[in-house]
């Protein structure tokens, strides 16, 4: 028997679908995270330590969508889940979880900011900072996946906007997943390794 296609649900149909469905998940997740952090869940060491470990087993599938998370919206320090991560779950598991987490939350943000474009990077940067890396990356166009690989590997640079910002460039989701999986290790490694021992000898 030969099997007709639907036209009315086509590629373009799925991809709709699957754009409004992120979309939803993307506001509630908003939703979510504003409301737990408006309790105090996440703006201390000991407060992000209780609340992980208050899901048991679960803790470091929670800390891992944690990581992410604190990429997407970018108000939490960057080492808060390495160290409660590495105290909670020692070296290696809280390494990985951050790892995991922290690199999903890059590679998500560099998509939206590939999907939404100029006015929802330059409203999350804000317009004077956005047009001085715009100024910036026009001068070293060349050069930006250098700095890029550099800047994401450095501890104290502002990685999480960089992946909102690497989006708007010419840069393909291949050659930002490669600099991403290969800079981002260094640091959380060095976190995990400091704090896992600390852990460990309290």
């Amino acid at each position: 028997m030969e099997v007709k296609e639907d036209k009315n649900f086509s590629g373009k149909n799925v991809k709709k679908v699957l754009t409004i469905v992120f979309f939803l998940s993307f506001i509630a997740m908003t939703f979510f995270f504003v409301y737990e952090y408006s309790k105090g869940r996440f703006k201390s060491e000991d407060s992000l330590r209780e609340y992980i470990d208050s899901f048991g087993i679960y803790g470091p599938l929670v800390l891992a969508f944690f990581q992410a998370v604190k990429v997407v919206y970018t108000v939490i320090p960057g080492a808060l889940g390495c160290i409660v991560g590495a105290t909670l779950f020692g070296t290696v598991e809280g390494f990985f979880c951050s790892y995991i987490g922290i690199c999903a939350g890059s590679i998500l943000a560099f998509t939206l900011s590939r999907k939404f474009g100029v006015s929802f990077v330059s409203s999350l940067m804000g317009e004077k900072h956005y047009n001085k890396c715009i100024k910036w990356l026009n001068r070293n166009r060349k050069n930006y996946s250098v700095f890029l690989w550099i800047a994401i590997t450095f501890p104290f640079s502002p990685d999480d906007f960089l992946c909102y910002f690497s989006g708007l460039t010419h840069l393909s989701y291949k050659k930002f997943i490669i600099i991403l999986l290969t800079s981002k290790p260094w640091t959380i490694l060095a976190y995990s390794l400091v704090f896992g021992y600390l852990g460990k000898s309290v």
